[in-house]
């Protein structure tokens, strides 16, 4: 019953900003398939504050369209014939700005287009159903409606005649440490070589360091490529991300970071033990909780119950986990994202003595979860995301000294 609680205040939020405008959701559905068109189309006109003002079978017949229907937010496919997905996004984002939805196969090569369409300008995504099963299409059709509305909401960062993609706006951070990362990066490897292992292969003996858990949504991957592209290569923490995803994309997504971070980052897996300087993704369609094995290392385990969280994987569930096995020695950061996951947890961390960091307002796509949590009054620091990965360095900087 609390889940189904949850998702009907998401859902009660979204129609009440929509009818402040007085107007529906102006939609078009591009995608090659002509059922695929029907089947989206049918699925958006099910709901009283959508309006589905045209569909396009093709890139060249989207750019027409876009440009005589002016819709609030297009749908579009990624595999069109002649003219793909990303030409189509990158046309729209250079010409004709706004926000945009791909819809993806639910496949590691639907994934890597998605991530790349993702870095160009998209908003969100959704994936094609496997089969024509009743229940994916619930799922489904439950997911784009709730996708579309978000991408509403993210209208105000597509301004007209835009032609170097999206540019997020920049405004004042509610507690903002002034620090340069790459200074502070370069002062705290210095002094904390000897936290670190001699490869990041080995075993890690070491039991008590400090952890960093990130939770993002919508808007997230963008993000959390610069953040990890600003953090030092001996960083003393492990990292464990938690990105509202479906299976197959974090694997890829994980890859995708691994790429620019400075320290190895993987999709986790069952029973893989934390270490300091290596970072995780939590799989898609998992729950990931903290325990600790017989000789005090931290490890991740997967849970199958779904309990009181809406989603999969919830950042409630991991950051209440680590909390309780990491206490003063955790760092949370939530970020961009629609709802309230990351709250509860976020609650859990002040208590056992952690620290919260939540982006701003200005810099968020949505500000959603890391609104819920400043306002509830847990957040140390509400920073710009040009801010954030400085002060998680100038965070665990501080655990460590605390440690000593």
């Amino acid at each position: 019953m609390l889940i189904r609680a949850i998702r009907i205040e998401h859902e009660s939020t979204l129609m009440h900003l929509i009818e402040q405008t007085g107007q529906p959701i102006r939609v078009l559905v591009v995608d090659d398939s002509t059922f695929m068109r029907n089947m989206l189309s049918m699925m958006l006109r099910k709901c009283t504050d959508i309006d589905v003002v045209g569909t396009a079978m093709n890139g060249h017949d989207a750019i027409n369209q876009a440009h005589r229907l002016q819709p609030d937010v297009m749908t579009l496919d990624i595999e069109m014939p002649d003219m793909n997905g990303l030409e189509v996004l990158d046309y729209m984002m250079a010409e004709h700005p706004l926000p945009i939805i791909m819809v993806s196969a639910l496949t590691e090569e639907g994934a890597d287009v998605t991530l790349r369409a993702l870095e160009r300008g998209a908003v969100n995504f959704i994936t094609k159903p496997m089969n024509q099963a009743s229940s994916e299409i619930r799922v489904l059709e439950g997911l784009l409606q709730s996708k579309v509305r978000e991408a509403f909401q993210t209208r105000h960062r597509f301004p007209p005649m835009a032609h170097t993609g999206i540019q997020p706006k920049r405004g004042k951070a509610g507690v903002v440490l002034e620090v340069d990362a790459r200074t502070v990066s370069e002062a705290f490897t210095k002094r904390s070589e000897s936290n670190l292992p001699k490869t990041l292969d080995e075993t890690v003996k070491v039991t008590e360091f400090p952890l960093v858990v990130i939770g993002a949504s919508t808007g997230g991957p963008n993000l959390l490529f610069s953040i990890l592209r600003d953090l030092p290569s001996l960083f003393p923490a492990a990292v464990l991300i938690v990105q509202h995803m479906p299976k197959f994309f974090t694997k890829v997504f994980a890859e995708n970071l691994h790429a620019v971070a400075a320290f190895p980052v993987h999709e986790a897996e069952d029973g893989v033990a934390l270490q300091p300087g290596v970072g995780f993704v939590v799989p898609g369609d998992q729950h990931a909780v903290i325990i600790r094995d017989g000789d005090g290392c931290p490890r991740i385990q997967f849970v199958s119950d779904s309990g009181e969280y809406p989603y999969r994987p919830s950042i409630d569930c991991t950051m209440i986990s680590a909390a309780e096995q990491f206490g003063p020695n955790l760092v949370g950061l939530v970020v961009t994202g629609m709802g309230n996951d990351g709250l509860m947890g976020s609650q859990k961390i002040k208590d056992e003595g952690g620290t919260v960091l939540v982006q701003n307002e200005a810099t968020s796509l949505i500000y959603g979860m890391p609104r819920a949590v400043a306002e509830a009054g847990l957040a140390d620091a509400v920073l710009p995301d040009v801010q954030i990965a400085a002060n998680l360095v100038e965070a665990v900087g501080s655990s460590c000294e605390a440690n000593r």
